[in-house]
């Protein structure tokens, strides 16, 4: 299998190595490979054709995927988080269980997708080119999200508090 720039690519390990050091898998062909579990962060797949590769329980988070092809992959209990798949090719794909958080499908063919037992959350389904005959379920809010939102929150009501002081302060003081 050989990218757009010269790299054959045959090995998983090829895959990890390539992964960690240059973060660049843009139009790669891992068309047909076993990657299941593997951990995809970071990375610029633009264009990269992962038709029938099976990433079952893989994490693809933080990922440029535009325009990857993705048909009939294998993406059962795979986590994507953050991904950017606009204009990705998941027609046929086996999406069963998997959690999607926060990804960009616009314009993604999700013809034929099998998504039964899938969660999403922050995901616009009506933007696709094709969106799934079943719609993912609603991923619950991660327990993490009220409290961040409230460390926010409360920062910014002491940042105002502290800034009104000052001011007050300030007049008083001319």
């Amino acid at each position: 299998m050989t990218s757009e720039n010269g790299r054959t690519i045959k090995t998983r390990e090829q895959v990890d190595q390539i992964a960690r050091s240059q973060r660049d898998l843009s139009e790669a062909d891992l068309s047909g490979m076993d990657l299941s579990g593997i951990r995809l962060t970071g990375l610029d797949m633009e264009d990269a054709n992962l038709e029938g590769a099976n990433l079952n329980q893989a994490l693809l988070a933080a990922i440029n995927l535009e325009g990857a092809n993705l048909r009939g992959a294998q993406l059962r209990a795979a986590r994507i988080y953050g991904a950017n798949m606009e204009d990705s090719d998941l027609a046929e794909a086996d999406l069963t269980d998997s959690e999607w958080f926060g990804v960009n499908v616009e314009g993604a063919d999700l013809s034929g997708a099998k998504t039964r037992g899938a969660r999403s959350l922050a995901v616009d389904w009506s933007q696709a080119k094709v969106p799934p005959a079943e719609l993912p379920g609603q991923l619950p809010v991660p327990p993490w999200v009220p409290a961040i939102a409230a460390g926010v929150l409360l920062t910014l009501g002491v940042l105002v508090g502290v800034t009104i002081f000052l001011i007050a302060r300030r007049r008083r003081a001319a």
